[in-house]
Formats: C-alpha cells, sequence, structure tokens
C-alpha cells in the first residue's frame, strides 16, 4: 500500500505514537510521519504509507495553517500551558488594537529561537533532552516566514485569551510565537489551545481520526482513505513521457530533454513529476548536465508495484 492517509491527531498522545498505531494497522507497511505535533496538539498529521515514505522530506517542507489559543498574563518554562506556570500579577492585558499591531511585527521573514523544549538536536540530542537534564544549551537563531495571521477571537475577561488562525513555513514553533507576543505585549502569553488546520494540500476536513482508520480497516475500505504519492507533490511542475522513456529512467537510465519535446529544464530548481500518457504518476525527476546539453535523470520512481533497476 503506497500513499499518505492524514490522521487527524488526538490530543495528549505523540506523533510517534500515531505512526505506531498505523503499523500495527497495517503490518508489513512501512510508515513515517511528515513533522512532528506537540502532544497536546490535535489536528492535521499526513502519514506517509509505503513508497511514499520515500517522499516525506518534500511533505516537510510544505506551508502550514494553525489555529491557536494563547493566554495572556502567564509564562511557562515550555511556553505553552503544559509547563510549570507562572502568573503575572498586576500587569495591563493589551487591546484589541494593540494586538493587531504587534502581529503585524511578526508577519513575513522573521528570526526565531526554538524553544528549550523542542526536538532541534545538538550534539546528536534534541534540546528536550539536554533541558530536562538541567542543561541550558545555547540555541540558534533560525529564519522562518510567517505568511498570515488573523485573529479570530479575544475575550478580555477573567483569563484574557487570543485565537489566531496562523499561516506559516516549516520549522516555526507556534508555542514560541505566543510566549513571543507576550514578551513584546508586556504581560506574558502563553500556548494553551494548538490545532493543525493544513499541511501543504492536505486540509483538517479531509483527515480521519486513528477510530475511523481503524473502522475502515475492519470493514475493508482502508485503502479508498490513502491519498496517491503525487497529490504531495503539487508544487514541481509535471512532464508526461512516453512508456519508452519512461522504461529508460525506469532503469536508471538519462534521458534527453529534447526528446521529450521541452527544452526548459535548465532552469529548474528542483525535481519535476513525470507520467505516462495515462495520467499514471510514475515518480520524480531532475535536469542534469550530458556533455553540455541538458538530461533528465530519476530521483525517486514511485510508480505501483514497480522498482527502480538496482533498489531493494
Amino acid at each position: 500500500m503506497d500513499g499518505i492517509i492524514v490522521v487527524d491527531k488526538p490530543k495528549d498522545i505523540t506523533s510517534h505514537q500515531v505512526v505506531s498505531r498505523i503499523r500495527k494497522l497495517f503490518p508489513g507497511v512501512k510508515a513515517g510521519h511528515t513533522g512532528t505535533l506537540d502532544p497536546m496538539a490535535t489536528g492535521v498529521l499526513p502519514i506517509c504509507l509505503g513508497k511514499a515514505t520515500r517522499v516525506a522530506e518534500y511533505v516537510i517542507e510544505l506551508p502550514k495553517k494553525y489555529q491557536a489559543e494563547i493566554i495572556f498574563g502567564k509564562t511557562s518554562d515550555t511556553e505553552d500551558i503544559t509547563g510549570v506556570i507562572e502568573i503575572k500579577e498586576n500587569v495591563a492585558i493589551p487591546t484589541y488594537s494593540e494586538i493587531a499591531k504587534i502581529l503585524d511585527t511578526f508577519t513575513g521573514e522573521i528570526e526565531q529561537t526554538p524553544p528549550y523544549y523542542s526536538a532541534v538536536k545538538y550534539k546528536g540530542k534534541p534540546m528536550y533532552r539536554w533541558t530536562r537534564q538541567g542543561k541550558k544549551i545555547p540555541r540558534e537563531k533560525r529564519i522562518i516566514q510567517i505568511y498570515d495571521i488573523k485573529i479570530i477571537s479575544f475575550n478580555q475577561q477573567t483569563e484574557p485569551h487570543l485565537t489566531l488562525e496562523i499561516s506559516c513555513s516549516k520549522g516555526t514553533y507556534i508555542r514560541t510565537l505566543a510566549a513571543d507576543i507576550g514578551k513584546i505585549a508586556g504581560c506574558g502569553a502563553v500556548l494553551s489551545d494548538l490545532r493543525r488546520l493544513e499541511v501543504g494540500p492536505f486540509n483538517v476536513s479531509d483527515s480521519l481520526t486513528l477510530i475511523e482508520i481503524e473502522a475502515a480497516k475492519n470493514t475493508g475500505f482502508h485503502e479508498e482513505l490513502v491519498k496517491p504519492i503525487d497529490v504531495a507533490l503539487g508544487q514541481f511542475p509535471a512532464l508526461e513521457l512516453t512508456d519508452m522513456q519512461i522504461e529508460s529512467l525506469k532503469n536508471g537510465k538519462i534521458i534527453m530533454a529534447e526528446s521529450t519535446g521541452h527544452n526548459d529544464f535548465a532552469s529548474l530548481e528542483g525535481p519535476l513529476r513525470f507520467y505516462d500518457y495515462h495520467g499514471n504518476f510514475k515518480g520524480l525527476a531532475a535536469a542534469c548536465n550530458v556533455d553540455g546539453n541538458i538530461g533528465l535523470k530519476t530521483l525517486k520512481y514511485l510508480a505501483r508495484n514497480e522498482a527502480l533497476k538496482g533498489e531493494q
């Protein structure tokens, strides 16, 4: 079974535990997630199955969308509600218009420092392991992209909280964003709830709970829930090739770009999808130089029930 199943991750379990449940449902099928969600978070978690595990690196790069709830007047060592909470006494909570101005400063390309409780590696170990040992490891800032932030609601009552919809690049820590908003506001803030709404083309409305997936497996309808591999690769240009050209690529040979009727491959920075004339997805190819001419070589051959020559 090759493809992607979109899980609506439940609260209070890890992404690895979701993968383990999927593996138990489909024994013998490779499975892997495409970027972790914290245990407290819910929502879209694409799980790659079979040959789709070979495109996980591209799924991880896709933009994300979240709905996040932020509580003002508190801070936390984990930057979310699950950590050790400190109440900030006698602080002024920002108004709606002040929040809107603060959010403007977070739109676009920004620097973000990963939290101490994160999976970012230092000397081969995740940061959270060093932190649990009581060691504060130097953290390097990273560049992320916040494409859009929308205020969904703002409640200034007993426990002031803000609900946001955030579109962002990979590598964005929403709990760090919440903490940074609180710092600028001067009153502190923690992330109290997080739901991932989208990962690239995968939407929460199309996702399935683990219970739904288990029920489908028990009734024999599970394969209908698995999305084709190329659904995750729409960011790459597509090309139709003849059966002979596909056979050459399948066997590890290079084909010349001019033989495909297209000559603009030199400008490609990433892969391209190739299909047969019936619209069947076959794999990913990349441009290469062959004695000064442009050729195409296989990056990953992903056709169902077929293997690239020499692959195991």
